[in-house]
């Protein structure tokens, strides 16, 4: 899942828990590094953070075995692939599908977003190095820095438009040098089907819910 759905679907009252449940993504992002939680901690916002984490990694292994994530790729790969000339379709198909299901619940909960960046405003920093540190990031001092950018730039927010979703993911594919000039064909064909793929999960999302669940 995106960061928007490990938020939607498991956020509490307490932000440093919620931080956890993005935690590992945003480690490889910044750090360059697997978070591996396996450490027991005391200290309460330790504690919290590590609880996310841990929270992070089961629900992703949930969504990706889930129903709705089969059946919301092969969609994707059934309205794109054929025509589609981009490298990795199976990255993107991939990709595509956590970011539009992020997309469906911004547009469910408009203030989501904003509730997702202020609890990331307002994390005790020192704790957070100290539990990269203690969980063995060694670069762990670029995460402060990097997650203020993050939040100040607020990118998240550019999913509720079809057009910015497409230079999205031309910036996750230049991130991972993934070397591919996008074309006007290819942005008409992404926006053509965009539709089609929101209703699917619209329709399919207290599926996921019950899956997620289990």
């Amino acid at each position: 899942m995106n960061f928007i759905a490990h938020y939607y679907f498991y956020k509490n009252q307490d932000k440093h828990h919620n931080l956890g449940l993005v935690l590992p993504d945003l480690v490889k992002n910044f750090c360059k590094a697997h978070l591996r939680p396996t450490q027991v901690f005391k200290h309460p916002q330790l504690k919290s953070l590590n609880e996310g984490s841990i929270k992070h990694l089961q629900s992703d292994k949930k969504f990706h075995n889930s129903t709705f994530f089969i059946q919301c790729e092969d969609l994707i790969s059934h309205l794109l692939d054929s025509n589609a000339v981009w490298p990795r379709k199976w990255f993107f198909n991939h990709l595509l599908s956590e970011i539009l299901l992020d997309r469906v619940l911004i547009d469910k909960n408009p203030k989501i977003c904003d509730e997702f960046y202020e609890d990331l405003r307002h994390i005790n920093k020192e704790q957070v190095e100290l539990y990269l540190k203690m969980s063995g990031i060694n670069n762990y001092q670029n995460f402060i820095p990097a997650l203020e950018k993050f939040v100040n730039i607020g990118f998240i927010y550019e999913y509720q438009h079809n057009e910015k979703i497409f230079f999205a993911l031309g910036r996750v594919y230049s991130r991972l040098g993934i070397h591919y000039d996008w074309t006007e064909t290819d942005k008409k064909l992404l926006l053509e089907n965009i539709p089609i793929i929101l209703n699917y999960i619209d329709l399919e999302l207290n599926t996921l819910e019950t899956e997620l669940k289990q």
